[in-house]
């Protein structure tokens, strides 16, 4: 099991760098945040990646890659706009839908099958998600859904987990091709370039985009070892496990986000909020025991 181990750290590492992430964003543009993270993970990915046994590259890769990548750069877009522009409450638990999701695109893409047992995890693990956010309390549990013909942010997450759920799948083939942490830091390394190249454009234009003080260096510091860090669990623990088992584990950085929240910024309603992770849980004890 341990996948699941690494999947469980992947969760809380994800949790920390979502919640830097959404300190950044407050005062730069998405591209340019995006880039300086993603330049940051990559330099502790290098090493790593360097002392790593590399396959050849061969043209099935490249093909794989260029299918990829943009769609993992639109993704990642995608989602550090949401979350800068819409409420947690309507974005967040959207991202619940992602590992039901990758049932079908693991099943296409790279033949994955699931049990009953494991789906009946994933289904516990998705409504926990999807419950998780103590505002549906306050409002109500079609919200989220509700916020989808009227909130851009909303509608840019549930893609997010749309494209997650694909990328997801071609990054499990992607690492039975070239190995865990040598295509977990191409496509790093490919996302990067990806943003990197937007953020250059859209600043020559207007240069007040970008922002670095010294306090907030230490963010993009503290995100990028974190996102890193993220990546290097996320594609040893989806080299090990069927990809919609990993990722309803990985969904557990939900149940890590409110805890931050609750440690860190003093948020409230904690008695809803842990009955709906302790669904969540539940859904994990499903899976935790297969292989």
């Amino acid at each position: 099991m341990t996948w699941f181990w690494l999947a469980l750290c992947c969760a809380l590492l994800t949790a920390c760098c979502d919640a830097v992430s959404k300190r950044i964003v407050r005062t730069n543009d998405e591209w340019v945040a995006g880039t300086v993270l993603l330049g940051v993970a990559c330099l502790l990915l290098t090493p790593v990646f360097l002392a790593q046994d590399l396959k050849p590259v061969s043209l099935d890769f490249i093909l794989l890659l260029a299918v990829a990548l943009p769609l993992e750069v639109l993704a990642y877009y995608l989602f550090l706009s949401a979350i800068r522009s819409g409420p947690l409450s309507l974005t967040v638990p959207l991202l619940a839908f992602t590992p039901v999701l990758t049932i079908l695109s693991s099943a296409l893409i790279v033949g994955e099958r699931i049990s009953s047992t494991g789906a009946v995890g994933i289904a516990l693990v998705t409504l926990g998600a999807y419950l998780l956010n103590g505002d549906l309390a306050r409002g109500g549990l079609l919200d989220p859904l509700r916020a989808l013909v009227s909130h851009a942010g909303s509608r840019r997450m549930l893609g997010v987990a749309v494209l997650w759920a694909v990328t997801s799948a071609l990054g499990k083939k992607g690492v039975l091709m070239y190995g865990a942490i040598p295509f977990g830091t191409v496509l790093t390394y490919g996302v990067l370039v990806g943003f990197a190249a937007i953020s250059l454009v859209r600043m020559r234009g207007e240069p007040k985009k970008a922002r670095f003080d010294g306090r907030l260096w230490g963010f993009y510091l503290l995100g990028g070892i974190f996102m890193g860090s993220a990546q290097i669990t996320h594609f040893l623990a989806i080299s090990m496990a069927p990809v919609a088992y990993m990722l309803s584990v990985k969904r557990l950085s939900l149940v890590f986000g409110v805890l931050l929240g609750w440690l860190w910024f003093g948020e409230g309603n904690m008695r809803y909020r842990l009955t709906a992770a302790a669904v969540m849980v539940a859904g994990v004890f499903f899976i935790y025991d297969l292989p």
